[in-house]
């Protein structure tokens, strides 16, 4: 990319002579402040990238003046990712994406790229005329040329860097409410408007919930299959994989934890990665309230049935004693992706899971969550600020005998898993389907199955399934219960995403080296970290061909992934002991 970036600075200490911005691999060729050049230094790249100094006249407390730095991206900018046409759907027209979570803002923008700071931002981008651009921001219109096209967008709500997003590509749109429009390449935009056709609804449940929506527009872009995450909560315009079109709307709830985030995140803003878990915890928390609303108590529990199994996953994989597994880790000098997991989103849901009980229920708990979104929109917050508004709302209205059943030291400090084991809690009824046919299989009896054992089962019900068993037999089951299993239930012929990654992770800890194939495919036409972080790990693990496997098969599709997903799938095996190429 080649462009400018003027940032509006208030001076807020007097005689400041020096602005730092954050880069990684921009190549600045010029930096003036209003309209006089200033000479600048980019300091040697760390973990977190390039201090760019920039030296100024003597500025005083209350000056408004604007910075403005001419550069270019480098071709293999950690936020950007450049695809060919081969590697989109429609294999017509180049495609490219930003992802800009957690500090990857950096390398497409030289701007102060921290969550404590949010700020409005306008943008014009030109691109070829048969391209779309989109942007996590209101079009506010376009201009064309013979043979270009000028989008011009504007984001009137503070935002922090990492929520500054763009798209560009042969990308078609359908509107699915008066608000809410999803956006794809051609051959996938009807079954994208099918699948997401709740998202409205969704929208309106997070409003009763929360307080009304601030952003005017929610639209969906489902992206090639690169997209490293599940979900990306860009204001406006939420990014997606294709992993969930399953064809029936069972993975769509990660829509509804995105439309979330337009309150818990986006509004409300964690100020430093170490409080990640104000975002995520209450993300997760708010978003299976909707589940709740919408589709019932039982659905909601067993999505943290499933969640406390992740976490219990995510805990093994650090180190029960690891300090990413606490809920206010230290990260000085650490790159957050390095820390990123399911313990903010799971430990921290099941902390205010547990708040919300001691205080008395959701009745007593949801005017406390409008309170603190009313409050705190548009700022960003802190643990410890949280911790005192919380008692700033029950200390008058809650027994003192009941607030001291909280350990918030235990909670946000102890390492491992939680200081309470939630699963007391949980509702288990659509979960006992699952336990009971998962025990049936373990007791080694292959009598007496059929193909209507998980008839009516839901995603989640036969993810709880596949789980128990790998819980109650962390070594896997024989060869011959997983070829009858499949062979009833036809887990490898599944489209389905979840049941997928599920099942080719209990037959790789079973070193159940049929589903080599199946891996393989599911390892290359999709690049999403929930997904291909854990299988890499296993098949590495599955004996006694799966290291060779692994290194091959990485080689061969590293340069498809995200480059946030091929930086963490390379540590996660050259952490396990294999020998990679650079």
């Amino acid at each position: 990319l080649i462009g400018s970036v003027t940032l509006d600075l208030t001076v807020t200490v007097d005689d400041i002579t020096t602005v730092t911005l954050d880069s990684r691999g921009l190549a600045i060729s010029s930096v003036s402040l209003d309209g006089a050049s200033c000479a600048f230094e980019v300091k040697p790249e760390t973990a977190l990238g390039s201090a760019v100094v920039i030296t100024t006249p003597a500025l005083k407390k209350g000056q408004a003046v604007k910075l403005a730095v001419q550069y270019e991206t480098s071709s293999d900018s950690a936020g950007i990712q450049w695809l060919e046409p081969s590697q989109t759907q429609d294999k017509k027209h180049p495609y490219l994406f930003t992802q800009f979570q957690a500090i990857h803002a950096r390398s497409a923008i030289p701007c102060q790229d921290s969550p404590s700071v949010k700020t409005k931002y306008s943008a014009t981008v030109t691109v070829p005329k048969e391209l779309t651009a989109l942007m996590s921001a209101l079009s506010t219109g376009s201009t064309e040329s013979e043979d270009s096209k000028t989008y011009i967008f504007d984001q009137p709500v503070p935002i922090p860097t990492y929520l500054i997003a763009l798209a560009i590509g042969d990308l078609y749109s359908r509107d699915i409410g008066p608000r809410t429009r999803v956006w794809a390449e051609a051959s996938v935009v009807e079954k994208a408007a099918w699948e997401f056709e709740e998202t409205e609804q969704y929208l309106v449940t997070a409003e009763q919930l929360l307080t009304p929506y601030e952003w005017g527009r929610y639209d969906v872009l489902c992206l090639p299959g690169s997209f490293p995450y599940g979900g990306m909560e860009n204001p406006c315009l939420t990014f997606v994989t294709p992993t969930l079109l399953a064809g029936d709307r069972s993975l769509t709830h990660v829509v509804a934890h995105e439309i979330t985030h337009s309150w818990t995140g986006n509004l409300v803003t964690n100020h430093t990665w170490q409080s990640f878990w104000l975002n995520e915890g209450f993300t997760v928390f708010v978003e299976r309230k909707i589940i709740q609303r919408m589709f019932g108590a039982p659905s909601q529990h067993l999505g943290y049935i499933n969640g406390w199994k992740s976490l219990m996953d995510c805990v093994e994989h650090f180190g029960h004693d690891h300090e990413f597994t606490t809920l206010d880790p230290k990260l000085d000098g650490i790159d957050p992706d390095d820390a990123f997991s399911s313990v903010p989103y799971e430990r921290g849901a099941n902390f205010l899971f547990f708040l919300e009980r001691t205080v008395g229920g959701d009745a007593v708990f949801e005017p406390f969550l409008k309170e603190w979104i009313n409050q705190n929109k548009f700022k960003t917050v802190t643990t410890e600020g949280f911790i005192k508004f919380f008692h700033d709302h029950f200390d008058p209205i809650v027994p003192k005998e009941k607030l001291d059943e909280i350990n918030w030291d235990a909670w946000l400090h102890q390492r491992g898993m939680p200081p309470v084991d939630m699963t007391q809690f949980y509702d288990q009824v659509l979960r006992e389907r699952s336990v009971a046919l998962a025990d049936r299989w373990i007791s080694g009896d292959l009598e007496g199955f059929a193909s209507s054992d998980i008839e009516g089962f839901n995603t989640p019900q036969v993810v709880a399934f596949v789980e128990r068993i790998m819980i109650e037999k962390p070594a896997g089951l024989p060869a011959s219960t997983l070829e009858k299993i499949d062979s009833l239930y036809h887990f490898s012929e599944k489209k389905n995403s979840e049941i997928r990654a599920v099942w080719y992770t209990l037959a790789l800890i079973s070193n159940y080296e049929a589903v080599f194939p199946g891996v393989e495919e599911f390892l290359t036409e999709q690049g999403r970290m929930k997904f291909v972080r854990p299988l890499y790990r296993r098949l590495y693990s599955c004996e006694p061909n799966g290291k060779t496997k692994a290194v091959e098969l990485f080689e061969k599709n590293k340069n498809i992934y995200h480059n946030i997903a091929k930086k963490m799938v390379h540590q996660d095996l050259v952490r396990l002991g294999a020998t990679l190429s650079n």
